[in-house]
C-alpha cells in the first residue's frame, strides 16, 4: 500500500522567520553572557600577572634591605647612557615579560615610543614592547640621588616606611599619560578595563579589584586624554571604593592617618 504524500515539504516562510526571530532573542540573551564570562576569564588573568608582580617586588625588596626599587634612572654603560626602569629591576624576580600585559587592555603603551615622545634616553634592555600597567610612583619613587630627576628631596621607600601595606597599592591597571585634559605630567591614571573595575597588588602581597567611575565634564561627558605613546585615547576614571585613594585619579602616596583619623598619602 502506498503512503499518501504529505501535502507540506518544508517550511512556511511563516515558521522560518519565527524559527530565525527565536534564534535572535536567544543570541541577544547570550552574547552579553559570553562576554562577561569572557571578561571575567581575562579579569582573572589580570589579577594572576598582578599577583605574581607583587611577588616579585617583594623578592627585590627582600633582596635589597627591605628597599623598593627606584622608578628610573640613567645608567652608563659601554654603548652610551640608557634608562633602568622599576620594569627592568623587577625582570630578575619574574617569570616572562607577559605578566606586564592585562589580557583586557586594548590602548598598551609602547615605552620606546613613549620615551622618544618625551625626549628621554633610550630604556635599557631587556626593553617590554607594550605594557598595560604602572606603579605607585609615590611609593616605587625617585630617591634623592636621582640621576634623571635630581633634587626630588623624596628618599627611596622601604618597608618600614608603609604603615599601612594592606591598604597601599603597588602595581594597577593603568597608564602613562601624556599632559593635557584631565591629566598632568607623569599622571599614571587608573583604567576601569574591567566591567568598571581596577585591578592593583598591595604591599602586603595580596590582588584584589577596585571599584572605579567615570571622571566627568558638567555635561555629563567622561573626560580623555592620551597614552604617553600617543597613540590611544584613554578615558579619565576616579577610585570610588573609599580608603586612602578614594576620589583618586591614580593609586600614588604611601597612605597614613592624621591626627583625626582621616586618611592621608604621603608624596601623592
Amino acid at each position: 500500500m502506498r503512503r499518501a504524500r504529505s501535502n507540506r515539504d518544508g517550511f512556511t516562510l511563516i515558521e522560518l522567520l519565527v524559527v530565525i526571530a527565536i534564534i535572535a532573542i536567544l543570541a541577544a540573551i547570550l552574547f552579553p553572557v559570553f562576554a562577561q564570562a569572557r571578561e571575567r576569564a581575562r579579569s582573572t588573568q589580570c589579577i594572576s600577572n598582578l599577583r605574581q608582580s607583587a611577588t616579585a617586588v617583594l623578592l627585590y625588596a627582600q633582596d635589597y634591605d627591605d628597599t623598593f626599587p627606584v622608578n628610573l634612572y640613567l645608567q652608563f654603560t659601554g654603548s652610551g647612557v640608557c634608562v633602568f626602569s622599576f620594569y627592568q629591576a623587577l625582570v630578575p624576580y619574574q617569570k616572562n615579560g607577559d605578566i606586564m600585559l592585562c589580557p583586557s587592555d586594548s590602548k598598551r603603551v609602547n615605552p620606546t615610543l613613549a620615551f622618544q615622545l618625551v625626549g628621554l634616553p633610550p630604556i635599557c634592555p631587556p626593553v617590554l614592547p607594550e605594557f598595560s600597567y604602572t606603579h605607585n610612583y609615590g611609593l616605587i619613587d625617585y630617591g634623592v640621588d636621582n640621576n634623571l630627576f635630581p633634587n626630588t628631596g623624596r628618599a627611596v621607600k622601604n618597608l618600614a616606611r608603609v604603615e599601612y601595606p594592606v591598604e597601599t597599592v603597588m602595581i594597577y591597571d593603568g597608564s602613562l599619560a601624556l599632559p593635557g585634559g584631565p591629566f598632568g605630567q607623569f599622571d599614571t591614571p587608573i583604567q576601569a578595563r574591567h566591567f568598571g573595575l581596577v585591578n592593583a597588588n598591595y604591599v602586603d602581597g595580596h590582588a584584589k579589584a577596585v571599584r572605579a567611575r567615570p571622571l566627568t565634564d558638567a555635561n555629563g561627558a567622561q573626560l580623555q586624554g592620551r597614552t604617553l605613546d600617543n597613540r590611544h585615547t584613554i578615558g579619565a576614571w576616579v577610585v570610588a571604593d573609599g580608603g586612602p585613594y578614594n576620589g583618586k585619579i591614580q593609586f600614588r602616596g604611601v597612605p597614613y592617618r592624621d591626627g583625626s583619623g582621616a586618611w592621608r598619602l604621603l608624596d601623592e
